[in-house]
């Protein structure tokens, strides 16, 4: 029986199927290989976005928390004092000049918000260097009493605040907490201020920052990047106009158009907080035309490769009567 292989001809048509074949693997793989690291970055957008809304709005919830002391606003005096080592060097000021813990010549701010202009400049928090801003972003400010009342040992490099319905006294962690005689049913509670703000991360992208407050080191930076990736963070507050109060919220206001006595009254009921995040790194086969609207600020992608995504939750302030001025 005679037996032949394959001719010339059948080697090169089966040569050419194949490569048609390969090419049709390899460009699934391409397509599969974009298609997950378009998938990773929106997966990290989200991550990260949700993160950062999460540690933003629990805290503002809690602006203003002063545990069970129902006195006036937080005003060094008869009902609020402070002890002989309330004191803090490398504060973070405000445009008053007045810093973390409370004065007798103010008082306390438990929310403010400071934006900062195109030019990267903005009334107090010198605590924030030029360097360290992001323009057309706000800086938020916090003061509150955090978690539970201290049933244990004091931190010796935290400040707390004893409080009951009547009186309220501010000392430092290695100092002699009220006794319960000075000071009857009295509860112990850490104070904390906490700043909130954007910075450059350098290598051309951004990060929110926090800064706490310690007896030691005063309006200390957390070290690294609380949360990496977001570009914008603005606040508008909502505002009850009514000419009876009513609690509903008729407006939204960034900061500079909230009144002093909009916020003395208890009419600033409720925050919107906007985040644009994005991407840590471009991508080639992306482009960005989209414009983002937060609140009063409008940021565009201008053609280049990162992706975003842009996060809003409002919160209700549990507080508000306690809002004894704002940022303005």
């Amino acid at each position: 029986m005679n037996s032949r292989g394959f001719t010339l001809v059948e080697w090169l048509i089966a040569m050419v199927i194949g490569v048609f074949l390969l090419g049709g693997v390899l460009a699934v793989f391409v397509a599969s290989r974009s298609t997950t690291n378009e998938s990773f970055d929106q997966s990290e957008l989200l991550e990260n976005g949700r993160i950062a809304m999460r540690l933003i709005t629990q805290d503002l919830r809690w602006a203003g928390f002063w545990g069970d002391f129902t006195g006036g606003a937080l005003t060094v005096g008869d009902e609020l004092t402070l002890s002989s080592g309330a004191t803090v060097a490398n504060d973070c000021l405000d445009e008053r000049n007045e810093g973390s813990l409370p004065s007798s010549l103010f008082p306390v701010r438990p929310l403010w918000v400071a934006h900062i202009s195109t030019a990267g400049t903005m009334s107090g928090f010198a605590c924030i260097s030029s360097p360290t801003r992001v323009a057309n972003t706000d800086v938020i400010s916090i003061k509150r009493l955090i978690g539970n009342p201290v049933t244990g040992g004091l931190d010796a490099n935290r400040f707390y605040m004893a409080t009951n319905t009547q009186l309220a006294h501010l000392f430092r962690g290695n100092e002699t907490a009220p006794s319960e005689t000075t000071m009857p049913m009295r509860q112990i509670w850490e104070y904390q201020h906490h700043v909130y703000y954007l910075s450059p991360n350098g290598s051309g992208g951004f990060e929110l920052r926090k800064r706490m407050l310690t007896a030691d080191g005063g309006s200390w930076l957390i070290s690294g990047a609380l949360v990496d990736g977001i570009e914008r963070m603005v606040l508008l507050f909502g505002v009850d106009t009514s000419n009876v109060p009513d609690g509903r919220i008729d407006k939204f206001s960034a900061i500079d158009a909230v009144t002093s006595q909009e916020w003395g009254e208890g009419r600033v009921i409720a925050v919107r907080v906007f985040l644009l995040v994005r991407s840590l790194q471009a991508s080639s086969r992306y482009t960005n035309n989209n414009v983002y609207q937060l609140g009063n600020v409008s940021v565009a992608g201008n053609g280049d490769g990162f992706r975003r995504l842009l996060l809003e939750s409002t919160v209700v302030l549990r507080n508000p009567m306690m809002m004894a001025g704002g940022g303005q």
